[in-house]
């Protein structure tokens, strides 16, 4: 995630003159300690627990329905509210800030991850899924930083 805010930050560098490197840190620890550890023991649940016969009629759909209904509103939620948090909010504000914006969040992560998850679970051997996605996050993520900044609205 600290890379798509990189990426972001530097591509709106000469437009805002403004980089903050708090902001980097924050988006990497949260990948780093949050996001990573989540999706690969989610991802792990769904391919050896929820799911565990690989011949099952249409395993990975499923797997991604199930994945693309739970876990965008789990991370956007939680990521969303430590952004709030760190713009200065208040926990309740912050609570409030997370709910309002997680919705339109998610819905424009579903241009995005459904296919992504759909080449993940079909193509991807388990191993490599979440540095497969880590790489395709590189790119929403430079696009989330955008959209939750303002920027876009202004």
């Amino acid at each position: 995630m600290g890379a798509g805010n990189l990426l972001c930050q530097t591509i709106m560098y000469p437009m805002t003159n403004h980089f903050d490197p708090l902001l980097f840190v924050t988006y990497a620890l949260f990948g780093f300690f949050v996001s990573g550890p989540f999706v690969k023991v989610w991802w792990d649940a769904l391919e050896f627990k929820i799911f565990k016969n690989p011949k099952q009629f249409l395993r990975p759909i499923k797997m991604m329905l199930l994945d693309q209904t739970t876990s965008p509103f789990i991370l956007n939620s939680c990521f969303l509210y430590v952004l709030a948090l760190y713009a200065g909010k208040s926990h309740s504000e912050a609570v409030d800030d997370a709910l309002n914006r997680c919705i339109p969040v998610c819905l424009e992560s579903y241009k995005v991850w459904p296919m992504v998850m759909i080449l993940n679970f079909y193509v991807i051997p388990p191993h490599n899924r979440v540095l497969f996605t880590n790489l395709i996050s590189i790119l929403w993520t430079t696009y989330f930083t955008y959209m939750v900044s303002g920027t876009a609205t202004q």
